[in-house]
């Protein structure tokens, strides 16, 4: 008998408590921040390219046209933040919710994921191509494409989800929990050793599954 799936390995998430309010146009380059609140700040063209952020709040930002390239978030919340595209590629997230929000396209390939809860957002392309993703749970999510190719995802849940397409060509997956998402297209079919699905969703996958092995069905 195979041992149950894993389930994310979470802390509380509790609210920061913030000591002051915090402006990203005034941070310094590859700079700190610890402990702010940023609020309805418009990060467009501002460089944010290796920033830390430890204990922040960022409530209604919209950080379309900010270089995030390598920055990092620790035990922060992020509520209903809007980009049509945020770019934070090799970025790192621990400790860290992420609430509410509109996102068109998320280019977070070769990111750093540990400890990390989505929570009522929506996501256009949601790229995690080379990503690490470990201890995360998607909950009242809708992602139009999530592509995790070649991604690496360990102890990984969705609640009441939709993901419209499915990309995991080349992934490596360990206690992944699909059963809370409403899949629709699914590429990579060869690389869901690692995830749990529901038999419903066996049933929906059964094409795609003989496409990718070659089977005719009559």
């Amino acid at each position: 008998m195979s041992a149950p799936v894993k389930a994310p390995r979470l802390p509380a998430f509790k609210e920061p408590t913030t000591v002051g309010s915090g402006d990203l146009t005034g941070l310094e380059v590859d700079g700190r921040a610890e402990g702010l609140l940023f609020e309805a700040d418009d990060a467009d063209g501002v460089d944010l390219e290796d920033a830390v952020f430890t204990e922040c709040i960022f409530r209604s930002v919209a950080l379309q046209g900010a270089a995030m390239s390598r920055v990092t978030f620790g035990d922060c919340r992020i509520e209903e933040v809007n980009a049509p595209v945020l770019e934070a590629p090799d970025s790192g997230w621990w400790n860290t919710a992420v609430i509410g929000g509109r996102i068109g396209s998320a280019e977070l390939y070769g990111a750093t994921f540990r400890s990390v809860k989505f929570e009522r957002a929506k996501l256009g392309y949601l790229n995690l191509r080379r990503a690490k993703i470990k201890d995360v749970l998607f909950v009242d999510v809708h992602i139009e494409e999530l592509d995790a190719g070649t991604a690496s995802l360990e102890r990984v849940s969705f609640i009441d989800c939709t993901i419209d397409t499915l990309v995991l060509n080349g992934a490596k997956l360990k206690d992944v929990d699909l059963r809370g998402a409403r899949l629709r297209t699914l590429s990579g079919i060869s690389s869901l050793k690692g995830a749990t699905v529901s038999y419903e969703q066996l049933i929906d996958l059964a094409p795609i599954l003989a496409g990718e092995l070659g089977l005719r069905v009559e």
